[in-house]
């Protein structure tokens, strides 16, 4: 049974109070996909918005929610950026180090504290076949390669996982060319009173930026590097005691015209160290588990902040300081209980919640009830109340056309849901309904008149979402695995805003997914030989503003990929193609995404250290 995170202390996939969708090792092995992004853009409820391809950058929303609701976990750890949500995925980690992806759609903050505001994604890495070595490359249009290898390797005690990866292209037109590396390890090792985990990684991107934040201005670029370092120890006891601490930094260089500085460059530095303690223990009334997150939230820019006393150099850059710095100390407390009776199980928890945007703790409650009907049908509810406190973007930008807000106060919101599960080997189905009524919540406006230049960062409104989401997943090939097909999903989100308060023009709050459709169908040709295609619809609510002032409605898009794969037990060659009917799409108003875009590989599998039969 697959172990996940869908409370504050890990549960059976099954025994979850919530619905946890789960992307395995083979889903991921054989998706029309080569980055994280990829994987996610076809899980119901979820949004994701590129600027730059292949995870260049992008933006995750889940449930209509903006980029910075959305909490990212590097195997249970915390690496969501303070500085803004476009780096949430700006993680260390290549597609052929995840081992699978857990998504739970809706908030969180009574397990994972304040950012888990509309859902949480949580990258598992690793492999796991121990003793072995794996290589890949890949070659495509636009100049794209790219070339990975990891080692997973097992002795005595001691499990370790090293990954390393490069990716570049010229770009799919003028400046938006990237170079994308990333180094990553994983250790565990067993003592006799429980496990150390540790892991560090450290990544850069250097990307052409056209027109990434304003249409008149086709020239940015930006680089960023990212590493970080965890560790925790987790004992067997039967009281059971998890301590973890982490340290992550992440330095990003924002250029309005790329190799000119004629227009100062943006320099950003932030540092994020947390302790997380987490201790839960089993008994005749259920699991009880306790917890406490500090985590302190420190940035150095020469635009976000407040004036320092004495300016800090900018490393690789002679006359050029840190002018402002801005530090705020975030402390999380967390009770939770759950309690299992034939087949009903309720859990409840609490977060207690302080940092300096708060007076005192604040108080986020949330309850999970799920029944059993038998061991393929149950249904759920819950209702669970969450916060999110701005990000130094929020408060401190400012631009010719842009004015943060320092006194901007916390997002809220309370979600109501209820929904039905059925699993069995062969088919997989889901349903639920929600509503999220938000308060305070913070976005991006201006006057939408053309001669309106300033956009502003405010709690604009109190708005309100509900929507449903559905899944049906058969998988054949658990029954019979020479057949043709292999598994089919189908799913389908509807999502509906209350209308804003007043007339201004939204950036990202109002600009949700307000139909999402997703077909994927995984079929074998004949043997060794697959074929795995995607189709989706979307049809995104809001406007964009174009370089001359004009309002565009978002346009309703298909988009298709798909990948041909031959493997054998060493070796898989592949060939694929992404928007395959070469539709004309954007996910944020004015930047054109690819067309359709051909690329092919070779991965090879080695196992070592074999055990000698007999």
């Amino acid at each position: 049974e697959v172990i996940v995170t869908a409370s504050r202390t890990p549960v059976e996939a099954q025994k979850a109070t919530r619905i946890v969708t789960i992307i395995s090792k083979s889903e991921i092995a054989r998706a029309p996909a080569q980055n994280l992004n990829d994987l996610l853009r076809n899980i119901p409820g979820v949004d994701i918005r590129q600027r730059g391809p292949l995870g260049t950058q992008a933006d995750i929303s889940i449930r209509g929610g903006t980029f910075d609701q959305t909490l990212i976990l590097l195997n249970g750890i915390n690496v969501t950026d303070p500085q803004t949500g476009h780096h949430n995925l700006s993680l260390p980690v290549d597609i052929e180090s995840i081992e699978r992806i857990e998504i739970l759609n809706g908030p969180a903050a009574k397990s994972f504290g304040p950012n888990a505001f509309s859902g949480v994604v949580n990258i598992i890495t690793g492999n796991s076949r121990p003793d072995n070595i794996r290589s890949s490359l890949l070659l495509g249009q636009y100049g794209l390669s790219r070339a990975s290898a990891n080692i997973s390797d097992t002795a005595g005690k001691l499990e370790q996982f090293m990954s390393l990866s490069r990716m570049s292209s010229d770009g799919y037109i003028e400046n938006t060319d990237f170079s994308n590396s990333s180094f990553f390890y994983q250790a565990k090792y067993r003592l006799q009173s429980g496990r150390i985990d540790l892991q560090t990684g450290y990544g850069t991107r250097n990307f052409g930026a056209n027109s990434f934040y304003s249409l008149k201005y086709p020239d940015q670029f930006e680089s960023v590097k990212t590493d970080f370092v965890s560790v925790k120890y987790q004992n067997r006891s039967a009281i059971r005691i998890e301590p973890a601490v982490y340290v992550r930094r992440n330095r990003d260089r924002f250029e309005l015209k790329r190799d000119d500085e004629s227009v100062p460059f943006n320099h950003h530095r932030t540092i994020t160290a947390g302790i997380n303690l987490n201790t839960w223990m089993v008994h005749r009334f259920g699991r009880t588990s306790l917890g406490a997150d500090l985590r302190n939230e420190h940035i150095l820019s020469n635009v976000l902040g407040n004036l320092l006393s004495n300016p800090v150099r900018v490393r690789g850059f002679d006359d050029t300081y840190y002018v402002k710095s801005c530090n705020r100390f975030n402390a999380s407390l967390y009770a939770e209980q759950t309690i299992s009776v034939r087949n009903f199980t309720a859990a409840m928890g609490i977060m207690a919640h302080h940092n300096p945007g708060l007076t005192g703790f604040g108080l986020y409650p949330g309850m999970d009830l799920s029944y059993r009907f038998n061991d393929h049908l149950r249904i759920y509810s819950s209702a669970n109340k969450t916060l999110r406190m701005p990000t130094f973007t929020d408060m401190f930008y400012t631009s010719p056309v842009q004015q943060g807000n320092p006194l901007l106060k916390p997002e809220e919101a309370v979600t109501f849901e209820a929904g039905i599960k059925y699993s069995s080997t062969l088919v997989r189905g889901e349903f639920n309904a929600f509503r999220r009524q938000g308060s305070n919540l913070i976005d991006w406006v201006k006057d939408p008149s053309p001669d309106s230049l300033i956009w502003r960062s405010a709690n604009h409104a109190n708005i309100g979402f509900a929507g449903i989401e559905a899944s049906l997943t058969i998988t054949p090939s658990a029954e019979m695995p020479n057949g043709s097909l292999q598994s089919l999903r189908l799913s389908y989100s509807y999502l509906q805003g209350d209308s804003a308060e007043d007339n201004m023009l939204s950036k990202y709050v109002l600009d949700y997914l307000r139909h999402q459709l997703n077909l994927s169908i995984d079929f074998m040709i004949v043997a060794r030989l697959h074929n795995s295609t995607t189709f989706t619809w979307r049809d995104r609510n809001g406007a964009w503003q174009d370089a001359g002032g004009g309002i565009v409605s978002y346009e309703p898009f298909w988009l298709a990929d798909t990948r041909f794969s031959w493997k054998t037990e060493h070796i898989t060659l592949y060939a694929e193609a992404s928007n395959v009917f070469n539709s004309r799409y954007y996910d944020f108003g004015g930047l054109i995404q690819p067309g359709t875009w051909v690329r092919g590989g070779l991965v090879m599998n080695l196992d070592y250290r074999k055990k000698k039969s007999g």
